[in-house]
């Protein structure tokens, strides 16, 4: 008789990464609401609703999966049965189904607020934006027939599925890197046409972060994506995990660049007078960076419209 995998223990595993990913997310959105709530100048409004949407999810996601344990582990009806907590995880249940589809529309809502971010840095570039959603729709489209052919028939790796899921992955990582790459590029630009004016790149600490929660995500895709294809039983558990990052990436962006720009509000030396004799100045990233002189020479730059913070 073949041994059965040992999914009661993956799902311990997962159940314990995920719980701490949680715990760093709670930290993450209190920063984020604070960050938020202190500014001078008002967030925009998906801003906020974002955090509690990615933070609600991750909730909801941890309470079935604490259900889902208890389920498994605790109930008599389940643990009768010789090895019935693995034969338990590894059937296809409603509870099973209901965080996956958790996780998918947690990295729906990631990515449709990347490609708006990525639309407003871009100078409201329809075309580009279309590109992004066209790849969204790709995505979306192979991760919703993995999961009904899943709920259909009760079987998580047949060979339609992982052939779906090849697709599914390939479009996540394609359009993360995309997303990512494509904001961080626009920055770069943005602060090296602005360099002569400020002596640096003002962009450079948004452009590590995005790069690096681009990179955090990108990895927990990777990972769920090698062990799914390589029809390891762990990677159904891996899902679990992917959730939290899903939730962490946003939260830690949102929370890393307000902190920064509240700092740099809280700094600003209104009184401070220095002469100059630069050039106006003009560059548009959903906003205009732009100095003037007036009668106190003040050299320091002005924002109108919309600042980059502020779709942050």
């Amino acid at each position: 008789m073949p041994t059965l995998p040992a999914l009661d223990r993956m799902f311990i595993t997962s159940a314990w990464l995920q719980s701490i990913i949680y715990g760093v997310n709670c930290v993450l959105f209190g920063v984020c609401m604070y960050a938020i709530l202190i500014r001078k100048k008002r967030a925009h409004w998906i801003i906020p609703l974002s955090c509690i949407y990615h933070f609600s999810i991750a909730t909801v996601h941890n309470i079935i999966s604490l259900i889902y344990a208890l389920q498994g582990l605790t109930n008599p009806a389940v643990i009768s049965v010789p090895d019935g907590s693995t034969l338990y995880f590894a059937r296809v249940t409603a509870l099973s189904m209901t965080m996956l589809g958790l996780y998918l529309f947690n990295v729906l809502v990631l990515h449709l607020l990347l490609i708006w971010r990525l639309y407003l840095v871009w100078d409201h570039n329809l075309i580009l934006a279309i590109v992004m959603l066209i790849l969204e729709i790709g995505h979306l489209s192979t991760a919703i027939a993995a999961w009904a052919m899943v709920v259909r028939f009760g079987v998580v790796l047949t060979p339609d599925t992982v052939t779906l899921l090849k697709f599914d992955f390939t479009f996540n990582i394609v359009l993360t890197v995309c997303l990512t790459s494509g904001i961080a590029y626009r920055l770069w630009r943005a602060g090296k046409d602005t360099f002569g004016l400020t002596g640096h790149n003002a962009y450079k600490p948004a452009i590590y972060t995005i790069i690096q929660c681009g990179a955090i995500y990108t990895s927990s895709i990777v990972v769920v994506c090698a062990l799914h294809l390589s029809r390891s039983p762990a990677g159904v558990m891996a899902d679990y995990v992917g959730i939290q990052f899903a939730t962490l990436t946003p939260l830690l962006l949102i929370a890393s660049l307000h902190l920064s720009v509240t700092h740099g509000e809280h700094d600003e030396a209104p009184d401070i007078v220095e002469p100059t004799f630069a050039q106006p100045v003009q560059v548009n990233i959903a906003e205009e960076i732009h100095t003037c002189r007036d009668d106190t020479m003040d050299s320091r730059p002005t924002r109108r419209n919309q600042s980059f913070a502020d779709i942050w």
